[in-house]
């Protein structure tokens, strides 16, 4: 279990789609203090993980989903997070940040980061909750707006709206349009340099947390 420092949940989640597995890394306090969360966070992460010459669209790029540094308190905002990746309309680095309940609920189910990487084989979504997570079947998404995968992901979780958010993408974001965006918690959009087409291209249709 992560201990927790100066706020952070102290872990960061680690998902491979590509091998459906996930697993946990402590989050170093140093790093925490370097980098405070959010984009800083996905900024650093990717400088180091994806090289130059490596696509959008490539397995090797990764999605980092990052709460701010103060997720999850009661200052207002607290549930805004930041997605950094490689993205579709520069084939370079892009930060896009939305708010909801995301960037809070990341943080109270135990992790401050999620970095995603690899490309799953089927279409799945990803849930996390209570300091694990698990990749989930998501074809019965398919071809649903962002809206209507919200409800249904809460429907299979057997969750109220309000205990679980969902950022999914729509048939925009599956067909891998340049522009596509993230969206959830009924409205909520992050929308910079097509995040939605680096979802498709790892056929990753949600995470809920």
């Amino acid at each position: 279990m992560a201990e927790p420092f100066y706020g952070y949940a102290g872990a960061i989640l680690r998902v491979d789609l590509t091998h459906g597995e996930v697993a946990t890394e402590p989050l170093s306090p140093s790093f925490a203090r370097m980098w405070v969360g959010g984009t800083g966070f996905g900024a650093r992460i990717l400088w180091e993980e994806v090289p130059a010459g490596v696509a959008w669209d490539d397995p090797e790029n990764r999605i980092i989903l990052a709460s701010g540094v103060l997720g999850g308190t009661r200052v207002g905002g607290s549930g805004t997070f930041s997605a950094v990746f490689k993205g579709p309309m520069t084939n370079l680095a892009g930060a896009t940040q939305a708010s909801g309940f995301f960037g809070a609920f990341l943080r109270l189910s135990g992790f401050d980061a999620v970095v995603i990487r690899g490309a799953a084989p089927e279409w799945s979504y990803l849930y996390i909750h209570d300091g694990t997570a698990e990749l989930r079947d998501a074809r019965h998404l398919l071809g649903k707006d962002t809206w209507e995968t919200g409800e249904a992901v809460a429907q299979d979780l057997g969750l109220p709206a309000h205990r679980v958010s969902v950022y999914s993408i729509g048939p925009a974001g599956e067909h891998r349009v340049r522009f596509a965006a993230l969206v959830g918690d009924r409205g909520h959009v992050a929308a910079h340099n097509g995040v939605g087409a680096v979802f498709g291209a790892k056929r990753l249709k949600a995470v809920a947390v």
